[in-house]
């Protein structure tokens, strides 16, 4: 049997594209999600010691959410595959990792097309997962 696992980024971007062009049976799925990273925040940088531990509750929170969605997804598709937390400052490390950390033969990810200039800035997710991931990378548009 033929094993595949397919990465994603978690913003519902590609689910469509994904079960509809790409996804065959015997395939194995790991959606892959990267919550906000808290670690390294100071208290001198960002929020108060209280804050933080409510961004952080809220972020386990959501992050419990997308997984149990995930679940019904892949279950109510047919698909059989799983929610894998990653835990990093930068996502695009974490995923490239996970990749080939599981042998991965194909990422699939979404990407939210923010313009030049913010890209440029703040950098983008999907690009750098397109340049250090040893596998094929498909990248999904979404279209709003």
């Amino acid at each position: 049997m033929c094993f595949s696992n397919i990465f994603r980024r978690m913003h519902y971007l590609c689910e469509p594209d994904y079960l509809k062009h790409v996804h065959r049976e015997g395939n194995t799925v790991k959606i892959v999600h990267c919550p906000e990273y808290w670690a390294n925040v100071r208290p001198m940088e960002g929020p108060t010691p209280a804050r933080l531990n409510e961004l952080i509750a809220e972020t386990n929170a959501n992050t419990a959410a997308i997984a149990d969605k995930v679940k019904t997804t892949l279950a109510a598709a047919g698909v059989t595959g799983e929610f894998v937390k990653l835990e990093g400052k930068e996502p695009w490390q974490e995923i490239c990792k996970a990749a080939d950390s599981l042998g991965a033969n194909l990422i699939v990810l979404g990407t939210r097309g923010v313009g030049t200039i913010k890209r440029t800035l703040l950098g983008s997710c999907s690009d750098s997962v397109m340049h250090h991931a040893h596998c094929p990378v498909l990248v999904c548009k979404h279209n709003a």
